[in-house]
């Protein structure tokens, strides 16, 4: 017996397999746990805030949506982290109010690396506004602009935004959040699915549901180093009318 744990968010499909002093198999045996030093921890942490940003932007995010830099020019940088944020609010109080008038709603997340240099905000965005209007809005300084592509899957954003915040996320005297991000209210949340499953073994090879292909490079097979026990983990993306890649991608 093993637990199976489904995540849905947007086209992506996670699933993880572990198993539990109860649920095992008949010769499953428990290997050794990491030592919870405050590294490890903060390793085991930021593992989980990737996965748990990477599935809010998955579920909210699509192509053409963007991720937008909003940086200062020297004569209007912040002169502390609570004028940062500041600066930041105000302007997503502005965007706000411009997509309502296009019969839009705002969605966004965002992270700020704050530095004597490198001051900047960024955001993942829902399309509407061209970028002219909102370099108008922010009006502090240039914005840079990248689309999202067609995947749906966009742990690679996730993690580069959290990378972006890593320095100072931990800093009073430089962080702008109380947490790694600040995100719109109005953001749909992964659904989770779980449930036991009666087999004392699962495939060494996952196979996709019907619907959608298996991401072959995201398959992790192993022992946590969190719990000791043996686990399995791997992604699918839903295969959509338009997409022509293969149904196994590497």
């Amino acid at each position: 017996m093993y637990i199976e744990k489904k995540f849905y968010s947007g086209a992506v499909l996670e699933v993880e397999k572990t198993c539990s002093f109860k649920y095992k198999g008949k010769d499953t045996k428990r290997g050794p746990k990491m030592e919870k030093t405050p590294e490890n921890m903060r390793k085991v942490n930021r593992r989980n805030a990737a996965k748990k940003l990477s599935r809010l932007i998955n579920a909210n995010f699509v192509e053409n949506d963007m991720h937008m830099v909003w940086t200062y020019d020297p004569v209007n940088r912040a002169e502390n982290p609570v004028e940062a944020g500041k600066d930041m609010q105000k302007a997503i109080r502005k965007l706000k109010r411009e997509y309502k008038k296009i019969g839009l709603e705002l969605k966004y997340v965002a992270v700020t690396e704050y530095g004597k240099r490198s001051m900047h905000h960024h955001l993942v965005i829902n399309s509407g506004l061209d970028v002219a209007a909102i370099q108008k809005i922010w009006g502090l300084g240039k914005i840079h602009v990248t689309l999202l592509d067609d995947s749906g899957d966009y742990e690679r954003l996730a993690k580069y935004l959290l990378k972006q915040s890593d320095k100072t996320f931990n800093d009073p005297e430089k962080s702008v959040w109380a947490k790694r991000w600040c995100a719109s209210r109005n953001l749909e949340r992964p659904s989770k699915e779980e449930r036991v499953v009666k087999s004392d073994s699962w495939r060494e090879r996952p196979v996709a549901p019907a619907g959608y292909y298996l991401i072959t490079d995201s398959i992790s097979v192993g022992v946590s180093d969190v719990t000791g026990w043996p686990y399995q983990y791997y992604k699918c993306v839903k295969i959509t009318g338009s997409d022509n890649r293969s149904r196994i991608r590497g």
